[in-house]
């Protein structure tokens, strides 16, 4: 069983409901809640992976991770209608990949990319934002790029910058490394 197939193929069919229900927003706060969530409880964990208890239960479980507000009978919700399906299906268990996967379609769908840059000195506030607004100028019509900053020392000197997959590491750290390889290839090579 492909785990990563199955929970796109769930997260595809919760975002094209939600969208005909105009609600995709709403389910993705509410998958990004269950992904936090998921993280920090324990308890959630061990809810999900428990074949003893009440699928009723369960799916009640999953959108109180999801932060979904209990609704008046018979008046269900995109999220409570979900969280029945999967667990009417007994993939409660893979519900944590759904959730990513979902924010992954949501992302593409909404045209929104994310950029990270990793210094290891602090970057003034007016530099992270005309750095911000460079990418932005060049990215496609209508792309978004969300863009977010990190300070790490381990770095010695210069930056990383990355962009969904796309990673330019001009760091002094990496930059020592491949000296040090090639420092070593060559003195494996006389010896």
């Amino acid at each position: 069983m492909d785990i990563g197939v199955i929970a796109k193929r769930y997260a595809k069919a919760l975002l094209s409901y939600a969208v005909e229900n105009k609600v995709e927003e709403t389910v993705y706060q509410q998958c990004q809640t269950f992904i936090r969530n998921y993280q920090q409880l324990e308890q959630l964990r061990a809810v999900l992976s428990d074949p003893l208890l009440d699928a009723k239960s369960v799916a009640k479980v999953i959108c109180q991770a999801c932060g979904d507000k209990p609704s008046s009978p018979g008046k269900e919700s995109v999220m409570q209608k979900f969280a029945a399906l999967v667990v009417s299906h007994h993939r409660e268990s893979i519900m944590p990949f759904i959730a990513h996967a979902y924010v992954s379609l949501y992302h593409e769908l909404k045209h929104i990319s994310f950029g990270h840059l990793t210094t290891a000195v602090p970057v003034s506030k007016e530099i992270a934002d005309k750095l911000q607004k460079w990418i932005q100028s060049r990215a496609p019509k209508g792309e978004k790029i969300n863009f977010d900053t990190e300070v790490n020392p381990d770095l010695l000197g210069g930056f990383i910058f990355q962009i969904d997959d796309l990673r330019l590491d001009a760091s002094l750290a990496s930059q020592f490394e491949k000296i040090k390889k090639q420092f070593i290839d060559k003195n494996k090579r006389i010896v």
